[in-house]
């Protein structure tokens, strides 16, 4: 359609799905990449975009250079960073494990929270994955706004030593691609727990 596509991989590329790139797991293949922490892992600052053969070509087509940068690009230390981290990425084939082993665990493991009464949908891919609350599981009726569940959720989840991040009514997980099975098992124990209590405090209100 001649539109210009924009893929945000900044959390799903490098691995996160099971793939390079999230882009390659869904077959799509953008005009421009722009992509970050997964680079490093995280360990250090560092950021990139990628642009399509088709889409450079025509910069420097009509503009005959592409003048562009910040002041901190290509900062040695950040770059030695990324280098070693996709070495070890590729390597220790992490982002297969991502995908034929872990990723899938962990997408079971979430999946079985899909029968708490406050779960409306379970969704995610690789190690990627979200948990909505519904306030009526039949309807898949929302909270109004102002009950801020997935927050309550998520302070119950971090009393209980686990990290999930809210997004309006759902919590969301990215864990690290060297997660084990037992700790995916305690992941999901723990988020169950989390469920629990938060089930008690919105039916008190």
């Amino acid at each position: 359609y001649d539109v210009l596509l924009i893929a945000d991989e900044v959390v799903c590329g490098f691995g996160r799905t099971g793939n390079w790139f999230g882009s390659h797991t869904f077959g799509i293949e953008p005009d421009i990449i722009t992509f970050a922490k997964g680079l490093s892992s995280g360990y250090l600052p560092v950021a990139g975009l990628a642009v399509h053969d088709r889409l450079a070509r025509q910069i420097l087509e009509d503009g005959g250079e592409w003048v562009h940068g910040f002041t901190y690009s290509g900062h040695p230390t950040c770059c030695a960073v990324a280098r070693e981290n996709l070495r070890i990425l590729t390597e220790e084939r992490l982002v297969e494990r991502v995908r034929d082993d872990i990723g899938p665990y962990f997408q079971a493991g979430l999946a079985s929270l899909a029968d708490h009464p406050l779960v409306g949908e379970v969704r995610g891919v690789g190690l990627l994955g979200a948990v909505e609350l519904v306030e009526d599981k039949s309807s898949h009726q929302s909270f109004s706004a102002d009950k801020a569940v997935g927050r309550i959720c998520r302070e119950h989840a971090l009393k209980r030593g686990l990290i999930i991040r809210a997004v309006r009514d759902s919590n969301v997980s990215a864990p690290p691609f060297i997660i084990s099975h037992d700790e995916v098992d305690l992941l999901v124990s723990r988020w169950r727990d989390s469920l629990d209590a938060t089930l008690k405090d919105v039916s008190r209100t």
